[in-house]
């Protein structure tokens, strides 16, 4: 006779993918620990890129001119210097703190809700930032 394998109770495997989730949690620091340790490598390779095609020729600033000045000037920890050539990696790295801090939480059993969960701030902030590529080109400050 061939004895049949037990199943593992529903209760095990949660307790498993618990111990998994938390474990992925306190690893997520570790690599933007990583990532900061290896920057210089990142502004070799920031160096290389190539210019904005469409400020080259229409002299216009797109949503994405600054976005790797900005994440280098953030690496070097210079958030004024940051938030001149485009503010969109400061918020979204503010918004990714966030979210992870109520991942911490969740993944350590208290459920608490930082990230807006309503439709109306994300189209406030959508109309907001759509108004701020278009007011920098024409705020000197604001330009990259």
């Amino acid at each position: 006779m061939i004895k049949s394998k037990q199943r593992e109770k529903p209760s095990d495997h949660k307790i498993n993918r618990k111990i998994i989730g938390r474990i992925i949690t306190v690893a997520i620091p570790l690599f933007g620990v990583l990532l900061i340790l290896l920057k210089n490598y990142a502004f070799i390779i920031l160096r290389n890129l190539p210019a904005c095609p469409i400020y080259e020729y229409h002299h216009l600033y797109c949503p994405g001119c600054g976005n790797t000045r900005s994440v280098a000037a953030l690496l070097n920890g210079d958030i004024l210097k940051a938030l001149r050539f485009n503010i969109v990696p400061f918020l979204l790295g503010v918004f990714v703190l966030i979210a992870y801090i109520e991942l911490v939480t969740y993944s350590f059993g208290k459920h608490l809700r930082l990230v807006p969960r309503s439709n109306k701030f994300y189209i406030t902030t959508s109309i907001i930032l759509v108004l701020y590529y278009i007011f920098r080109n024409f705020i000197p400050y604001l330009t990259p």
